[in-house]
């Protein structure tokens, strides 16, 4: 267990005629502990082992405390014995100093991270919407000269694109995301508002030059879809006083941790589901390829496990394998693929010499294959794209959604919908 340390120096402040200031430390740690030994105190059911020692006749007093109980245990109850030392009565006698803070240290140490992902995370964020709006042209079209002049100075001399986010410090960062930018009024008014040029504008043109003419943000212009500006600029202005404070190991209380705590875990969640959500966005193609893998994945767990004919297996793997080799990005193979496919499986049933049941099989096997040619507007209408909350439409999701459907279900009509419902109650 780590270990939790508390210790402080107390100046005498005003005598008291009967009692040296080490007892009247004693007297204010009695009033709130369960236990008191000569070495040992017991608050909240804690042990806590302290020592106190004071010169005789001098005016300074040394109080050290410690405990290896759990961090969350150790901490409340040195809290409770340093509350009792700052607001006691008897301070009218002593003057109290934290030596060693180890209740803000843990608290530091604990709090530094999440401050370290936060950071990391809204870097991401920025760079993940400015590259998809700007391309490598990022930096030149956001940050101003002043700034690139300040942020190359700290980064002595040399700034790549790489490093340029890396170089502002949190504050710097809120500025360049909430500050409300320079407008060349009179450039707008000369160069695109002139007489010639409003002879030839529409009104709808006008008024999208007059609406680029007010002075928004950077969040505002690139950044909405996450919410609000005002709200994260005031969320983000919450935690940055205390992230100095961590950053420079100065007190941090437990109020103060646990509500800081809460924020940091909100605010990281909220990033990480943005970033997420952005890198679908620019990154991943969903399409009717990514709904055929998980469907050829049903469809061979579904007839697996019915039939036991080791010729049916063999087609099964052949189907299989002939999907696995058009799911690929390639939309034009699918679309023909898939048909060629399903009726190379038709016929080879036809070649086995199947009984009834299976030849009804084979007919709604061919049904399946005309059904396949209307799954590419449904992948439009299943996968929106609007929202952040939509991005996290997987192929698994769809595949559910496409089976649960009556026009794909009905070919496979041949497996029994008794034992389909037996397996979902297993």
């Amino acid at each position: 267990m780590a270990e939790i340390k508390m210790s402080y120096i107390f100046i005498e402040k005003q005598k008291n005629e009967s009692k040296v200031m080490q007892e009247i430390l004693l007297e204010v740690i009695d009033d709130v502990v369960q236990e008191r030994t000569s070495d040992v105190i017991i608050v909240n059911d804690v042990e806590i082992e302290y020592r106190i020692i004071q010169k005789k006749n001098s005016e300074r007093c040394f109080l050290e405390m410690s405990s290896t109980e759990r961090v969350n245990k150790a901490i409340g109850a040195l809290q409770v014995v340093d509350d009792a030392i700052f607001k006691s009565s008897q301070q009218k006698y002593y003057h109290s100093i934290r030596d060693y803070d180890g209740i803000s240290e843990s608290n530091c140490k604990r709090l530094y991270p999440k401050y370290a992902e936060f950071e990391r995370k809204l870097r991401s964020l920025v760079l993940f919407i400015l590259t998809k709006a700007y391309g490598s042209n990022w930096r030149t079209e956001t940050v101003s000269e002043d700034l690139l002049s300040v942020l190359k100075e700290n980064a002595h001399g040399k700034l790549s694109l790489n490093e340029t986010l890396e170089n502002m410090d949190l504050a710097t960062l809120e500025a360049y995301l909430f500050e409300e930018r320079e407008v060349n009024y009179l450039s707008i008014i000369n160069e695109q508002l002139d007489t010639n040029s409003l002879s030839k504008l529409s009104k709808e043109e006008i008024c999208k030059i007059i609406e680029g003419m007010r002075p928004t943000s950077l969040w505002e212009r690139h950044f909405s879809k996450f919410g609000s500006q005002d709200s994260w600029k005031s969320r983000i202005l919450e935690i940055h006083q205390t992230r100095n404070d961590v950053a420079h190991q100065k007190t941090i209380s437990i109020n103060t941790f646990t509500t800081i705590n809460k924020k940091l875990n909100s605010l990281n969640r909220d990033l990480t589901s943005a970033i997420e959500g952005i890198r679908e966005e620019n990154f991943t193609e969903y399409g009717v390829v990514d709904i055929l893998g998980s469907f050829a994945t049903l469809i061979g767990q579904k007839m697996r496990d019915t039939f036991l004919s080791q010729s049916f297996k063999d087609v099964i793997i052949g189907f299989n394998a002939k999907v696995q080799e058009i799911v690929k990005p390639m939309i034009d193979v699918y679309n023909s693929g898939i048909t060629e496919a399903l009726g190379s499986v038709a016929k080879s049933y036809m070649d086995i010499g199947l009984g009834i049941d299976q030849l009804e099989m084979v007919k709604s096997m061919s049904g399946l294959a005309e059904q396949f040619a209307i799954t590419s507007s449904i992948t439009e209408k299943l996968i929106p794209k609007n929202l952040v909350g939509d991005y996290f439409t997987t192929p698994q999701i769809v595949a559910q959604k496409i089976s649960s459907m009556e026009s794909l279900t009905n070919p496979l009509s041949f497996y029994s919908s008794d034992k389909m419902l037996d397996e979902e109650e297993e």
